[in-house]
C-alpha cells in the first residue's frame, strides 16, 4: 500500500516552505515542531529525534526542512537497507538546495528531489553517478513495467558499478523488445556461452528461462543480475476485413491506457477462424510475434467477466479477446477487460490484455 509523504519542519522558515508544497502535492502530511506548528498542521513535541522512527515507518517520502547533516543524524539509527529505508530528502532553511539523503534510485528520493525543487523554485542536488551520466540503473531496469529483479546479495551494487566506472558488462536478453539504450560499455551476447569471464565484469540477464539463476551460478564465476518480465498476452477479437491501420489503432490505445510499450508484449492470441485475416498477420509480422490461434471449443471453456450472446452467435463462443489473452498464458489475469474500437474503415476490433507475473 502507498504511503503518503511526510513534511517535517523544525522551524519558521521551513514551515512556509512545507505549506507551499503540499499545496501542490495532494495527500502530503505536514508536520511541524512546537511551538511553530498551526492548525493545518500536526505539532511535534521536542526533540524531533524521537519521532523519526515513527515518521519512517509511516510515511514514504520523508522530506525534512533542516540541513543535510541534521538529516543524516536523525535518521542515521534507523537505516536498514536501500531495499527498504523509504525515500528520504531534506531541504535547506532557504529553499535553495533539496538533497536526496537516502534510497535516491529504488525508493525514489532523485524523482521526489526533482519534483519538490520544481515546486519550490529551488536546485536538486543529484548525486547518483547513474543519473549524472545519463547511464542505465541496472537496479532500476524494467521497475516500471513489473520486471522482477533475481541477484545475489551484492551483484547489483557491483555490476551497477563496473557501469559507472566505464567496465565491460555483458547483456544477454531473451524476452521483451529493448526498453533502454545501450552504452557502449554493455555488451549485447547472443547466448551464455559467449559471456567472457575473462573481459565481462558481469551479466545481465533479461529471460524467462527457469533455469537461469542455477545455469549462471554453475556457469558464471562474476556478478549476475536476472530481470523477469511478467508475461503480457493480447487478445485480439476484429471483424472480417479490418485494416492493419485500425488494429495498429485499437492495440496502441489500449496498450497505452495500461502504460505499456510494444516491446513489452510477449505473446498474442484470437480465435483460428481469423488464421488468414490479412490486417492480423501483418501487424503480428510488424511485432515480430506470430499469433496464437484457439478453436472456439477451447475458448469457450475460459470463464470471463464480459461474455457476449452475439459473439457466441457468430463465432461459437462468448469471448474471443479475453479468452484468447486468458488462455494464451495460463495463470494469467485480465489488467484490461476488452475494449472496442471502431476504425475510420467501419470495422470493429476488441482488446483485451492479461498478465501473469514470471513462477519458475
Amino acid at each position: 500500500m502507498t504511503r503518503q509523504p511526510a513534511l517535517v519542519a523544525i522551524g519558521k522558515r521551513g514551515a512556509g516552505h512545507a505549506r507551499k508544497l503540499a499545496d501542490s502535492w495532494p495527500g502530503a502530511k505536514i508536520y511541524i515542531m512546537e511551538p511553530w506548528a498551526t492548525p493545518d498542521a500536526t505539532p511535534l513535541p521536542r526533540p524531533l529525534r524521537d519521532h523519526v522512527a515513527t515518521l519512517l515507518a509511516k510515511h514514504n517520502p520523508v522530506c525534512f526542512f533542516c540541513a543535510l547533516g541534521a538529516t543524516v543524524r536523525l535518521i542515521a539509527p534507523h537505516l536498514r537497507s536501500k531495499r527498504q529505508d523509504p525515500a528520504v530528502v531534506c531541504v535547506d532553511e532557504t529553499a535553495r538546495f533539496v538533497i536526496p539523503v537516502v534510497s535516491g534510485h529504488l525508493g525514489g528520493a532523485n524523482d521526489h528531489a526533482r519534483f519538490i525543487a520544481g515546486v519550490l523554485a529551488a536546485l536538486p542536488v543529484i548525486t547518483t553517478a547513474s543519473d549524472n551520466l545519463d547511464l542505465l540503473a541496472v537496479d532500476l531496469l524494467g521497475r516500471e513495467l513489473g520486471w522482477r529483479v533475481e541477484t545475489e546479495s551484492d551483484a547489483l551494487t557491483r555490476c551497477a558499478a563496473a557501469l559507472v566506472n566505464d567496465l565491460p558488462l555483458a547483456l544477454l536478453q531473451e524476452c521483451s523488445a529493448r526498453l533502454f539504450r545501450l552504452p557502449n560499455h554493455l555488451e549485447e551476447i547472443p547466448d551464455l556461452a559467449h559471456a567472457d569471464p575473462a573481459r565481462h565484469r558481469g551479466l545481465l540477464w533479461i529471460t524467462h528461462r527457469p533455469d537461469a539463476r542455477q545455469l549462471a551460478r554453475s556457469h558464471w564465476p562474476h556478478p549476475c543480475v536476472i530481470y523477469r518480465p511478467p508475461h503480457l498476452t493480447v487478445g485480439i477479437g476484429c471483424d472480417r476485413g479490418t485494416s492493419l491501420a485500425t488494429l495498429r489503432t485499437a492495440l496502441g490505445r489500449a496498450l497505452e491506457s495500461q502504460g505499456i510499450p510494444e516491446g513489452a508484449i510477449t505473446g498474442m492470441a484470437t480465435i483460428d477462424r481469423k488464421h488468414d485475416e490479412p490486417g492480423l498477420l501483418e501487424l503480428a509480422r510488424q511485432l515480430g510475434f506470430s499469433f496464437i490461434f484457439f478453436g472456439a471449443e477451447q475458448l469457450k471453456e475460459i470463464p470471463t467477466p464480459n461474455p457476449s450472446t452475439v459473439v457466441d452467435a457468430h463465432m461459437g463462443t462468448p469471448s474471443v479477446a479475453e479468452a484468447a489473452a486468458l488462455l494464451a498464458c495460463p495463470g494469467a489475469e485480465l489488467i484490461l477487460a476488452k475494449t472496442r474500437h471502431r476504425g475510420t474503415d467501419g470495422k470493429n476490433v476488441t482488446i483485451a490484455i492479461a498478465r501473469k507475473e514470471f513462477a519458475p
